[in-house]
């Protein structure tokens, strides 16, 4: 094969990744010139939170794809997960609101640290030193996530 499994991967995950971040630029910007909302905090704080939370969906998607068996398998997988994923993010209903034995489920969540950091930096204007937890989590969710898929996805390559 003319290319690397490297190269594979990165031409896999890397024009998703540059259009997903460039949606959320657009949103955010939307968000400050249309609906005129105030942010309160580090702009950059919430593009970083956004882009491990970003790689950690595309892991995600991609450990998924690799334990399926075809295109078809991995979509109705995701059809299951997603919206766990989204259930137990907080963004919907306040983590306290949750039953206390799913509370900690929350933990493993990338999306739950992402709205903790973004409420944080719009509403609140906390900075990192608030806000270090979350960004812990995240990229330790990101690397464990990412590393998953990517060592299946080269195992199902050789």
């Amino acid at each position: 094969m003319p290319a690397s499994t490297t190269e594979i991967i990165i031409a896999k995950i890397g024009p998703l990744f540059f259009l997903l971040c460039s949606m959320v630029l657009l949103a955010v910007g939307l968000m400050r010139v249309v609906f005129h909302v105030p942010f309160q905090g580090s702009f950059a704080l919430v593009l970083r939170g956004a882009a491990l939370c970003l790689l950690a969906g595309i892991g995600i998607g991609t450990a998924i794809a690799t334990f399926s068996k075809s295109a078809r398998q991995a979509l109705l997988t995701g059809f299951f997960v997603n919206p766990l994923i989204f259930s137990l993010s907080g963004v919907l209903n306040p983590v306290e609101g949750m039953p206390k034995w799913m509370q900690p489920l929350t933990v493993f969540n990338p999306i739950q640290h992402f709205a903790t950091i973004a409420r944080g930096c719009l509403i609140k204007g906390s900075g990192f030193v608030d806000l270090w937890p979350n960004s812990l989590g995240l990229v330790a969710l990101t690397l464990v996530v990412v590393s998953l898929g990517v060592w299946r996805f080269r195992n199902q390559l050789s």
